[in-house]
Parts: C-alpha cells; structure tokens; sequence
C-alpha cells in the first residue's frame, strides 16, 4: 500500500509526515512541527512500553476534535538497529489502520503520522495521532472479571469479534497482537461498537496460511464455551477441527513464555 508522504530534510536528518484528509492546516502543522522540539504530553493515558496521551480539541493548533497520540519509545538497543532496516512502528499502524477501514472493521481513525530519522536512516522518534475514541470499556476487563456487571453479554458479543477478526484473515490482514486487551467497547443503543487498536504489529500478507490465522487467534483468553462459540462464527464449515489447534497453539505460546521466564531469571540471577 502506497502511502502518501511528506518528507523534510534538514541537518539533523529527514522528517516523514502523513496527514489524512480534512486535518491538513497551517495551524496542525506547526503542532506536527513541535513534536521535534517538545512533545506536550496531554493527559496520559498509558505510560509504559509506550506513551499514550488524550490531546483534546484546541482551535488555535487545528484540532479538530480530540485526539490520541502515540509516542512509541526506543529503549533497547535491538530496536534501535533493526529499525534501521523497518518501517516504523507509527507507519505499521498506519498500514493496518487504513487496511481496516477499506473492509470495515473498525479502529479509531487515522489522523496523522510523523517520525524521523537520522543518518544511517537510525529511527530517532516516530508518533501515530488518530481520532480519540470515547470508548467505555477495554473488552479484558469485562472478560477477566466474572463479576463484571457486562462479563455475561460476552457470549452475546463474540459472533461480532469473530467476524470482525475473519474480514481481516480473508484479506490477509495478521494482527499479531489479537487478544481482549486490544479491543475496545462502545455501549450504544442498537449493539456495542467493538475497535481493534494496537496495530504495530500487524502484517499485510498475499495469503494467510491456516497456521497463521490459528496462531493469530492463539492468543484470546475465553472460557471453553466462548472459544467454540467464537470458532463456530469464525469457521462455521470446520470450526472444531480450529478451536483444536487453537488450543494446542496456546499451550505452546505458554510453555514458551515459562520458558522464557525461567531463561530470565536464571540470567538475571532472581
């Protein structure tokens, strides 16, 4: 996919910026511009493996509505090679943003990406603006909390997200991040909203293969009767001979992880 960029230079290296239509300004601009000089936080919203922040509508710098901006940090030196060699996080998100649309799976609505890079094309920041959703809750925790006043309507809910998840697999869409903590729910009158968010890592393939898709689904955490009804709505022609492998491709995601544990803690002498 295409994109349609601006590219500056200047001594310190080549700023890339996209704006989408309706939100190029003079005003959104020199906002875009300040994120070189200091990025104004906002209201945090999350403020760990990334910077997420609520910037609300402000005339005088050309937003429109309010928005959120994600800073993606480089703190690991692996990172901050290989993406010498990547497209950025922001541009990734972009990508799988504007892929959803096309087919109408929604995810909050691009607005603007910016990074730069320095010499050797070393990525020195890279930020993905889009719309701010208004949601009302993050679908893990309703699915985590048997309590939850909303954690019975998920049964109700899961016809929805599996159709949602088979329009991306149908057009080679991979999210690689796909699990309740990535969906986002908004409560309206006729049947909630549900936002896929977290695209960075997802990937536009030629063909999804069905180990693929499988390991793409791995990682939703339901209860048994929400995995089969999930796959009944996702594969309704062989939805058993799925939620099978599914299954099997989640026990070996968790012998990793405790794998990969052990390996930590024997490396860091904990």
């Amino acid at each position: 996919m295409e994109l349609d960029y601006t590219k500056e230079k200047d001594e310190d290296g080549t700023r890339l910026i996209w704006i989408a239509e309706g939100w190029d300004n003079n005003e959104f601009r020199s906002y875009l511009d300040s994120f070189d000089r200091n990025f104004k936080k906002g209201n945090a919203i999350y403020d760990k493996r990334n910077l997420l922040t609520k910037v609300e509508f402000n005339k005088e710098l050309g937003i429109k509505k309010d928005i959120a901006v994600k800073k993606f940090k480089l703190t690991r030196t692996y990172d901050k090679f290989r993406f010498c060699f990547l497209d950025s996080k922001a541009v990734r998100s972009l990508r799988i943003a504007l892929a959803l649309q096309d087919i109408g799976v929604k995810t909050p609505k691009p607005v603007a990406v910016v990074e730069k890079r320095g010499r050797f094309n070393k990525l020195l920041y890279s930020y993905f603006i889009t719309e701010y959703v208004d949601y009302d809750y993050n679908l893990l925790d309703i699915a985590k909390d048997y309590d939850h006043s909303l954690r019975n309507k998920l049964k109700d809910w899961l016809p929805q997200i599996a159709q949602d998840v088979k329009k991306m697999h149908e057009v080679g869409i991979v999210h690689n991040d796909l699990h309740a903590g990535n969906i986002l729910v908004k409560i309206t009158e006729d049947n909630p909203q549900f936002y896929y968010i977290d695209l960075n890592r997802g990937r536009i393939k030629s063909n999804l293969s069905r180990k693929q898709k499988v390991q793409d689904l791995a990682r939703f955490k339901f209860t048994s009767e929400e995995q089969e009804i999930f796959m009944e709505y996702y594969a309704p022609n062989n939805y058993r001979q799925l939620l099978d492998l599914m299954i099997k491709q989640r026990k070996r995601r968790q012998k990793f992880r405790e794998c990969k544990e052990k390996l930590r803690r024997f490396v860091s002498g904990k």
